[in-house]
């Protein structure tokens, strides 16, 4: 059943007509998922035709600004933001997306722009502009729009059109800054119609990084601030490819057996460098960490890739069913393991990352937002391939939808805490909302057929909820 929907939702497509072969989207996709629940509306509502709504074109066209794409290899001077917008676009990156996905090291950063590196290396141009193309959707400066152009989805394209195009053949071996270029190109076309291109940049940056070895633990090599600016790179290609590869349901580009890198170290930016060596890349004690956040979140993504990995693989290999099993019922012993790693992770968050509705409004408040947000996504991964269709039992001894639906709510909940702090996150950090939306219509469609149907009037709220700000973030 799992494979027949697999294909017929090729269907309900997000390709042009004339695209051929068409993009695949697996079991695990967020496609497949509203397939199914469309298909549960369908038997609530018999033979009742549904109306599927076009594809709304301003979030599908690929636009002429788009087209207009200059190769690497013509080593066309970069055009950058004038000095003032430059200077604002770097601070508005560092205070919006670096505490999330710190993939930088800002005094380093901050000391070679001041040095007009940007202006001398390629690469570095490479990384600042994409650098601006992110902060661009925090920035209210009309200088951001392609000329001529006012669309909000077209934000930071002057900027980013200059290095989209990431060059995959090289003589010279692969640098840092095509590595963050690869990271910053995939956090920037999230947000855009052609999101679809992350799928390829996340695995030609994670092909880099194994170039150079950086998926290796380095035994015996001393600490710098290089070698710490690739550990990064890499933990975020990590965690690019773990959500992408769930929401396309594809492969992963790499996966928990290829590495054996150590996560980044738990010490803020300021931390890194000291007149003695010997203090360098040490956390004051009794001050939290910025970088806890991307370190328990990174630990949560991999449960998320395993659980992907054991659950949706095309060949689940026989191996995994004798230690993990011992028998038919291997996929409730699956979950449950993956439960109890999630359990276990919970009780590892830090203090200052712990969730507290209440919290007075701070960094570590919006990390905790969106820490908890994916970890009620990550249970909702987990379950959703077990989620039973309307006239149908469990497929396992968990309850399933249950489960999801009250991963949903939850999403919800911090979805109003979010809201309340006038909080403005990447759309890299939206699938949770649009997934807990999905969930909770299953649930409510799934009611119907219950023998003590239960009130979903407060369901439908939150869907509604979830739609109206999944609208707000289509602006950008």
């Amino acid at each position: 059943m799992d494979d027949v929907l697999a294909t017929s939702v090729q269907g309900f497509t997000l390709n042009n007509k004339t695209e051929s072969p068409r993009r695949h989207f697996g079991k695990s996709s967020n496609l497949v998922l509203m397939r199914t629940a469309v298909d549960m509306k369908k038997e609530v509502m018999g033979d009742q035709p549904i109306q599927i709504v076009d594809r709304r074109p301003e979030f599908w066209t690929v636009y002429p600004w788009q087209r207009q794409i200059l190769r690497l290899d013509q080593q066309v001077p970069l055009r950058f933001p004038a000095n003032d917008l430059l200077w604002s676009l770097v601070d508005l990156y560092f205070i919006h997306v670096h505490p999330f996905l710190p993939l930088l090291h800002r005094p380093t950063f901050i000391r070679a722009v001041s040095d007009q590196l940007h202006i001398q290396d390629h690469g570095f141009g490479s990384v600042v502009l994409c650098v601006c193309a992110i902060a661009s959707r925090f920035s209210q400066d009309p200088r951001n729009y392609p000329e001529g152009i006012t669309s909000e989805n077209s934000l930071g394209w002057p900027w980013y059109q200059q290095v989209s195009q990431v060059e995959a053949v090289d003589v010279e071996p692969p640098t840092l800054y095509q590595l963050q270029h690869c990271c910053l190109s995939a956090i920037y076309l999230k947000g855009t119609s052609m999101f679809h291109s992350t799928w390829g940049v996340i695995g030609l940056g994670i092909r880099f990084a194994q170039e150079m070895g950086v998926h290796r633990k380095q035994k015996g090599q001393p600490m710098t601030v290089q070698s710490e600016l690739w550990r990064r790179a890499f933990w975020v290609l990590l965690g690019l490819d773990v959500l992408v590869s769930i929401n396309f349901g594809r492969p992963r580009a790499t996966t928990d057996d290829d590495f054996d890198l150590e996560p980044p170290i738990e010490c803020d930016d300021e931390y890194w460098e000291n007149e003695n060596p010997a203090q360098a890349f040490i956390q004051p004690p009794g001050v939290p960490s910025t970088t806890s956040f991307f370190i328990c979140y990174a630990k949560l993504l991999e449960i998320a890739g395993l659980g992907h990995r054991m659950l949706f693989s095309a060949r689940k290999l026989h191996i995994w069913k004798k230690i993990v099993a011992g028998g038919s019922n291997w996929e409730h012993k699956v979950v449950t393991e993956l439960n109890s790693a999630l359990n276990q992770w919970m009780s590892c968050i830090p203090e200052h990352l712990k969730w507290d509705p209440n919290r007075e409004d701070g960094l570590f408040h919006r990390q905790s937002c969106i820490l908890y947000c994916f970890y009620y996504w990550t249970q909702i991964q987990i379950h959703k391939q077990f989620i039973p269709r309307s006239n149908e039992p469990s497929m396992l001894k968990f309850p399933s939808l249950a489960i999801c639906a009250n991963a949903s709510r939850s999403v919800i909940r911090v979805l109003e805490v979010i809201e309340r702090l006038k909080f403005e996150i990447l759309p890299n950090f939206t699938s949770p909302v649009y997934v807990a939306a999905i969930v909770l219509l299953m649930n409510v469609w799934r009611n119907k057929y219950s023998l003590i149907p239960q009130d979903t009037s407060k369901d439908m709220d939150d869907v509604r909820h979830s739609l109206k700000a999944t609208a707000n973030y289509e602006k950008k």
